[in-house]
């Protein structure tokens, strides 16, 4: 699953460099506040609406010394702290912002949740999303995040419902397709993890991951050519080697050898220790009866991970065709040890 996060435009992008305070108000509608507090704040949304992010937290400081119960002054200098990278005094603040408004700010229980997830706190942040959704039911991003919590810890069903709830409030949400169809594929739901795939590049074309998505699960589903054509509208958009590698994969299953090494080799030039498309391009040379040029592959493969054991076990049936038989012998029983059993087949050989 791949999760971007995006907020609502009015408010705190506090996972993109796209982040703007909320409320930009007049004096005269703060009603019942200190004027200097007012003052002081308008000053730093306006700061802060520049990107002068130190300015506005000092604007806000002061307003908040003035006022202590100022809690949109917390809550914005939560925002301005964010964007500063300081993530525990963005927590503070948005705490204090939820006590000072009597639990009655939803935007302040979605800004920790952001910040708590950015941290690794999970949990709290899921909590804090699940608080979000109780004062606004119609808060679709609060279901999206929490929805990719329970994705990570493999609550999957429940993964399944959020993103429901999501689309159900914002149907074009793109991205609420694209891990709705990763929560159905880790379902073995493959026929409806491919619709969403491609319902997500239907609404959002640009959207690479999801047509890399999509390829990933054609192939699956046995669709190679289809499974291609949606790794060609991926790399179009911008080349990634794992999906290089996933058409490279694809290529090998319909017997292009040949394409499918040079999928392996670009995907390698973007990711040099790439261990996987090392070994899947000594697959392919193999088949093509390149045996010494896929035992140097297997060999960069178990460079990059020396516990990869299918490396091991390929690599041995190279080096047994150019009848270097020890070399494959200690090959197999290291693929074994590993935990391939297949390999105890090709051991019997060697007694």
């Amino acid at each position: 699953m791949v999760k971007k996060f995006c907020l609502f435009s009015m408010i705190a992008f506090l996972f993109s460099s796209r982040l703007f305070a909320q409320d930009t108000v007049k004096v005269s509608t703060l009603a019942g506040l200190d004027y200097t507090a007012e003052k002081l704040y308008n000053s730093g949304i306006a700061k802060y609406a520049s990107k002068d992010y130190n300015g506005a937290i000092a604007d806000f400081t002061q307003a908040i010394s003035i006022n202590g119960s100022f809690y949109k002054a917390f809550l914005n200098r939560g925002i301005a702290k964010y964007e500063l990278k300081d993530v525990q005094g963005a927590i503070f603040d948005f705490s204090q912002s939820i006590t000072l408004s009597h639990d009655s700010c939803e935007l302040c229980y979605y800004s920790r949740a952001q910040a708590r997830y950015a941290i690794g706190s999970k949990s709290e942040a899921a909590q804090d999303y699940g608080k979000t959704i109780s004062m606004n039911p119609n808060h679709a991003q609060a279901y999206y995040y929490r929805g990719g919590i329970l994705f990570e810890i493999g609550e999957y069903k429940s993964a399944i419902e959020d993103f429901d709830n999501a689309i159900k409030i914002k149907p074009d949400y793109a991205y609420a397709y694209n891990d709705r169809g990763s929560a159905k594929r880790q379902l073995e739901d493959y026929s409806g993890a491919a619709a969403d795939y491609k319902k997500a590049v239907e609404l959002k074309p640009d959207m690479a991951f999801a047509y890399s998505n999509l390829g990933s699960m054609l192939r699956k589903k046995g669709d190679m050519k289809g499974a291609i054509t949606a790794y060609d509208n991926s790399l179009r958009i911008k080349e990634n080697y794992l999906t290089y590698n996933n058409r490279g994969s694809a290529k090998f299953d319909l017997e292009d050898y040949q394409g499918a090494i040079d999928d392996f080799s670009k995907s390698v030039k973007l990711k040099s220790d790439y261990a996987i498309a090392y070994n899947n391009r000594g697959a392919a040379k193999f088949k093509l009866k390149d045996y010494k040029g896929a035992i140097s592959d297997y060999d960069k493969a178990i460079t990059y991970n020396t516990k990869y054991a299918y490396a091991f076990l390929n690599r041995g049936m190279a080096k047994e065709l150019i009848r270097d038989k020890q070399g494959a012998c200690k090959d197999w029983e290291s693929a074994v040890n590993l935990g391939v059993e297949q390999g105890k087949n090709y051991l019997q050989d060697c007694k």
